[in-house]
């Protein structure tokens, strides 16, 4: 795994694809559904770069953790509706971190088999138990998640100790396993079309809520719909926290590609900023950051079977 430059670059990379396929946008209305197969299987690549930064005694400290997921998702069974019941997968992960006052950052990767110590260790150990675990989805042909299945076992592990901040759900681990997708609203759409999202994720110290804004940027000259984002994120925060967190400024763009034909995400990247102030005993610290997500499908144009 690489560091923030090449990961930015990455980022910005699947921007200009994106862009490249979005010339000569024809107009036309469109209905954006996703489309499953029984036995079919997507595999993904999802990756995401957390950079924080904040001034301590005059001197700037930057921390960055990055993760690349390597995810599979298989088509269990079919409803009348259209839905499908999907198996995801986490088949591998690796991660990357780095640490005040190491040259080298901390690196994990579950087909190691090396198990990471510390406040690190936590995460990552926390992340593997998803590995090779079959967590099924039911998902509408809006992109909706219907229903979500979590081993038991895998939940309590979640829900009873340390790990993820907000991991502590079926909902919030589907969240995880989502980034880079959208939900289409139940409409035919025309370019410029837009509609909204909201969602929201409890913390240690408060409730993060953000508002995401959709817009159809029309359908590309090699088939492909091109839907822009804007994120608006506020925070609720805890009363009885021991510390409090002003959120002083936060944003975030992205863009999405999907494939009618094939009816899936060919590729997604996304980025969000976000400034706040943290108060805590009559100190207060200035911290920004940054989350950029990037996923790409690793076997497009792959033919259902039967087809």
């Amino acid at each position: 795994m690489q560091g923030l430059h090449p990961r930015t670059g990455l980022f910005w990379g699947l921007i200009s694809l994106i862009t490249l396929y979005s010339s000569h946008v024809a107009e036309a209305q469109v209905q954006l559904q996703y489309r499953f197969t029984e036995g079919q299987t997507r595999r993904y690549e999802l990756k995401q770069t957390l950079t924080t930064s904040a001034e301590i005694s005059g001197q700037v400290m930057t921390n960055r953790i990055s993760q690349n997921l390597l995810l599979g998702a298989k088509v269990q069974t079919l409803q009348p509706d259209g839905s499908a019941v999907l198996a995801k997968t986490i088949e591998r992960i690796q991660m990357e971190a780095t640490q005040p006052g190491a040259e080298e950052p901390m690196r994990y990767d579950s087909n190691s088999g090396q198990e990471p110590a510390g406040p690190f260790g936590v995460i990552a150990n926390s992340l593997a138990a998803l590995v090779q675990q079959d967590i099924l989805v039911t998902m509408a042909t809006n992109g909706e998640v219907q229903n979500v299945d979590i081993p038991q076992e895998l939940l309590e592990r979640f829900s009873g100790g340390p790990g993820l901040a907000g991991m502590n759900s079926p909902e919030a681990i589907e969240r995880m396993l989502s980034q880079g997708s959208v939900v289409f609203p139940d409409r035919p759409l025309q370019r410029n079309d837009t509609w909204t999202r909201e969602l929201s994720t409890e913390l240690p110290f408060g409730k993060m809520n953000s508002q995401i804004e959709f817009k159809y940027a029309g359908r590309t000259k090699e088939g492909f719909d091109r839907i822009d984002a804007v994120t608006r994120i506020s925070l609720e925060p805890k009363p009885n926290s021991p510390f409090q967190i002003e959120m002083k400024a936060a944003d975030g763009e992205g863009v999405y590609l999907f494939d009618p034909r094939h009816g899936c995400i060919l590729a997604s990247g996304l980025k969000q900023t976000m400034d706040m102030e943290l108060t805590a005993i009559g100190q207060s610290l200035k911290q920004s950051v940054t989350t950029e997500i990037s996923m790409r499908l690793l076997n497009p144009g792959q033919t259902p079977p039967g087809k």
